[in-house]
Formats: C-alpha cells, structure tokens, sequence
C-alpha cells in the first residue's frame, strides 16, 4: 500500500507538485481519509427519513434544528419513539438516548435535546413497534389473501387491491368479520353497492379485518339441460330464457340422417314439497315442434331429452367378410337378422377343397370380451403368484427353493404365451358341407356387422402339441384315436399332464378327459376319434403354487391352445 502526505505547511504549488508526481495507475484503490478535526464536528441522521447522511455540527444544536418537521421523514414515523446513539469518550463507547419524536419536532424541552458531535439521530417507522395493517380479502377475487394497507381502505379499496372480482363472484352478499374486545363481529352488505360507493355497505376496513366475497353459484352452477342421441353433438347445455325442445335440437347441431324424428324422449324432475325429487317422462312430437310452437315444449333445469336411432339403422352399410373356400370370396353388405347359410349361398357356396367342419366365424364383440378376460388371467397369475404354497413336512429349504423358481418359471412361460397370442374372438359353429341340413337350425347363427368368415381347405393332419416327444402333425388315418396319434409324436414326456390332455376341434370346440382337475369334460380324450384339423393338447404339469394358482395356470394353458386350431387349419 502506498501513502501521500500533504502537510498543512505546503502551499498550494508544493500540493500540485506532489500530486502531479504521484503516478496513478488503472485499478488502483484511493482512499482519503478525513481531516479529523473536520470529522469530529459533525452528526448523522439514520433511519426512517428522506435525506440520511451526514450533517455539520455547530454549537447549541437541537434535534428541532436536525428535523425541522415531518416533511423530513418518510410517512408515518413513529412519533413516540426515536433514538440518539452518542460515542462517550475516551473510548467512544456508545449509549443510547430515547426521545419523543413528535415532542421534539414541536421544540418541547423535554424531547427537543442539545446534539454533540457524532451524534446519530435514528428516526424509526411507526411499523417497527406494532403490526402494519393488513386486512385479509378471500373468495372470488383474482388475487385472494393477505393485503397490506396504504391509509385508510374502504371495502371498494381493499376490491381493487386484490385485482378485482372474478367473473363468478356475487354482488348481491359479501361480510366483513372484525376482532373486536375478544370477541368477533360481522357485518354483512352489499357488494354491488359498496363498488358504486354508497357509504352505508362501502365500509372503512380496519387492520386484521377479513373481507369474504361468495361464488355466485347462478354462475358457477347455471340451470342447464342435456341432449342425448341422434344429434350432430349431444351433450351439457346451459338453458336459456323461454328454452324449448327444438332450440335444444338446434344448439345441438340438429338431427343426424340416422334421427327418429316423430318422437323424442323427455325426462325431467320435479321437487316436491322441498323433499324429494320425482321423476316424469313424456313424449316429444319433436319434428312437429320445429314447424309449429304449440307442438313445442318449454324446458326446465336438468330435463333431458333423447333423440332416438331409427330402428336398424346402423344396419345400414353393415358387411362381413368371407374369405378361404368358397365360390366367390369378398366382403358382402348384410341386411338386419341376415344370417350365415344366407351369406355362404350369396357366396356361391363352398368350393371343391371346402373344410366347412373347420369353419372360423370371428366377431368383435367377442374378441374384445377374449382380451379383456386375458388381460384379468394374466393378472391374476401375477398376483396369486405372490402367495407361497404350503410345503410337506420334511421339505427342505433348498427343495422349497427349487419349487419355487421352478413354478416362477413355468408361470411367466405361460404369461408370455398368453400375451404373445391374440384373441381371435372366434364364435364355434358346428356345420357340414349341405347347407340345408342346418340353414334355419341352431348352427345358422345371425351375422353381425364386421363378423370374419372364414372356410379353410380340408386338412391332412391332426396336430400333436405341447408335453410329447415329437410336438408334429401327424397325417390323418380314418377312425383313429387321439391316444394313436399320441403314440405318433412320441408319447407323453415326464412333464406331461397326463390327467388334463385335452382335443380342440377344427370347429373350436374343446373335448377333455372325464374327471379331469377341470371338472367339465364329458368322456375320454384319449378314445375319441378325431377328425382332420383336430389337435391334441398335452399341458405341462404344474410345478408347485397354491391350489387357486394350479387352477389359473390350468385355464391359462387351455386359452394359449384355443388359436392352435385356427392356425392348424391353415386359416389365420
């Protein structure tokens, strides 16, 4: 650090000439120090005041001389209470000197005391000794809470200072509650009118005071009416004045092509006596009411109005599919309750290589229904998997282990089956090449619009699949059982379910063994003769879990084989 002295000897040339020889380079730092003599005759005003700083001091100086009046200080000072902090020497130790400000800047002796160099006078605000004045505002104002005050605030004030109502806010009601002697007050007025000023509801607001502003719930919650149905957008509809049936239809969009227009549905509800509530339904000469008000109806709050389909109407344009054997393959339109030798006929019949026994006839509605059930099996499998099954006395740990991550194993096995196999919706249809051996009788089941039919060429194998030697497709021999083709692949292997083998159909029915764990197989599956496309099913024992897992995990190797037959007859 480099110092310059200027003695007070030097003359003005000698305070230059040593300036002017004293380099200053960029970044330097000067610091002057004060004259001290000059220092020590001098006070500061701290605080609460518009010009804080430092002032000359002169002999006889009075605070009254220092703060001539309040325009010196910023608004609202406390007038009680402001300090002198004075250094006392040798040490310079200070002490603290408390005065009435108000006293003071009116010249009272008692406040209005003698300064001494150094002084500081600190003015404080009147909001360092007591809480400033906030009043609380909530409800339906943009900006709801705590608000702090300028002066005096008014209910239309104290509005605006919280941004202003919001759009649902009621003007009719608002209270103002007040803690007052312990206890509390309120005082209800109107809104509407304390915002024009009316000096009865336009209350002068007191700090801590609380302002509630309501919903109007004309508007948060306006009467309304629905429409339902054959309309271009159905739906909520706030009601109008003097509202009737056809202005619903209209602000709905007006009737689609598919709309029964000579009667809608009304239904509306009527509180009786303040309750209960009744219902009542009444018909709607809806096309009239467009052309005539008298055939008009008024609505009220929460009627409802339906606007029915035209019976078969979304018949309309309604096909199938017909794929695989037939003469003429396509995709046919369909009239209502059409039903399937109607179609195959319309199609030209079967063709030469026809398997009609393997019939594949899929629908939506039932495809949907197939992953839903899927989608419950699997979830299941995941969450009775988590509970352990009860082990013979004498198991070990290790034993225990093994059956366990065995069982594990198997399970997500199956799920994967499960998820990697989509549902094929597939409805089973028992019919034969002569259409009218069964056209008009069970088999000849009704078509639904998007229905897949599909007729496969006959097959010349029967599939073996799941716990044998040689999972294959054996060739159909006439008259042969399922346990000969069983022999053909192999037989069973160790893992084999022996007890639930069971034959799926080319036409997806299900024959199992009698007295089977599933409980619902009719006769023997190993005797029955099979037919071509048939398949049979050895499942996999079941390695370990609790009986309602064995269960699950038995219905769950029965759906995994179900889109073996489709595959098998070569149609999907």
């Amino acid at each position: 650090m480099l110092s310059l002295d200027l003695p007070d000897a030097d003359t003005a040339d000698q305070v230059t000439k040593t300036l002017a020889s004293f380099k200053v380079q960029d970044g330097d730092r000067v610091r002057i120090f004060p004259i001290l003599p000059y220092a020590q005759q001098a006070i500061y005003l701290d605080g609460h005041v518009f010009r804080p700083g430092k002032y000359g001091y002169r002999e006889g100086m009075k605070i009254s001389d220092l703060l001539h009046s309040y325009s010196d200080t910023l608004p609202e000072p406390s007038r009680r209470h402001a300090e002198i902090i004075r250094l006392s020497a040798p040490d310079f130790r200070p002490a603290v000197i408390a005065f009435n400000l108000d006293e003071a800047i009116k010249e009272d002796p008692r406040s209005d005391l003698l300064l001494q160099p150094l002084d500081t006078v600190r003015v404080f605000s009147r909001y360092d000794f007591e809480d400033p004045p906030e009043v609380t505002i909530s409800g339906e104002v943009r900006k709801p809470g705590i608000h702090r005050t300028s002066g005096d605030l008014h209910i239309r004030d104290a509005v605006y200072l919280a941004g202003g109502l919001t759009p649902d806010a009621l003007l009719s009601d608002a209270q103002v509650f007040r803690r007052q002697n312990g206890k509390t007050e309120v005082a209800s007025i109107s809104l509407e009118a304390a915002l024009r000023g009316d000096p009865a509801n336009n209350l002068l607001l007191q700090p801590k005071d609380r302002l509630i502003i309501h919903r109007d719930l004309t508007k948060a919650d306006p009467a309304s009416v629905k429409i339902e149905g054959e309309v271009e957008r159905p739906g909520k509809y706030p009601l109008g004045s003097s509202m009737t049936a056809s202005d619903l239809v209209r602000l709905a969009g007006g009737f689609r092509r598919s709309a029964y227009t000579d009667l809608a549905d009304l239904s509306r509800y009527v509180v009786q006596d303040g309750a209960k509530i009744q219902g009542q339904h009444e018909q709607v000469e809806i096309a009239k009411a467009f052309a005539s008000r008298d055939a008009d109806v008024s609505l009220r709050d929460g009627d409802t109005l339906t606007i029915r389909p035209i019976a078969g109407f979304n018949n309309i344009g309604a096909t199938v599919t017909v794929r695989g054997e037939v003469m003429h393959p396509s995709v046919y339109g369909i009239k209502e309750a059409e039903r399937l030798s109607s179609v195959l006929k319309r199609a030209g019949g079967f063709g030469p290589d026809a398997y009609p026994q393997g019939i594949v006839l899929s629908r939506d509605s039932l495809r949907v229904m197939e992953e839903q059930n899927r989608v419950d099996l699997i979830s299941r499998l995941q969450s009775e998997s988590a509970n352990q099954p009860k082990y013979k006395p004498g198991t070990s740990p290790a034993e225990a282990a093994l059956v366990a991550q065995s069982a594990s194993l198997q399970q997500q096995q199956l799920i994967d089956r499960l998820k990697n196999e989509p549902p094929v919706g597939r409805l089973v249809v028992r019919i034969s090449r002569d259409i009218s051996k069964w056209q008009g009788g069970p088999q000849d089941v009704e078509l639904r619009k998007g229905d897949i039919i599909a007729i496969p060429k006959r097959p010349t194998q029967v599939m073996v699949t799941g716990q044998v030697y040689n999972p294959t497709a054996v060739t159909y021999q006439p008259g042969k059982n399922a346990d000969w083709y069983l022999r053909q692949s192999g037989g069973t292997s160790e893992l084999a379910n022996k007890k639930s083998i069971f034959v799926v159909r080319a036409d997806g029915s299900i024959i199992g063994r009698e007295g089977g764990t599933s409980g619902f197989w009719h006769q023997s599956v190993l005797s029955t003769v099979l037919l071509p496309g048939d398949t049979v099913v050895v499942p996999e024992k079941l390695l370990g879990g609790t009986p309602v897992f064995k269960t699950l995990l038995e219905s769950a190797q029965i759906i995994s084989s179900i889109a073996v037959t489709a595959k098998a007859v070569g149609v999907f």
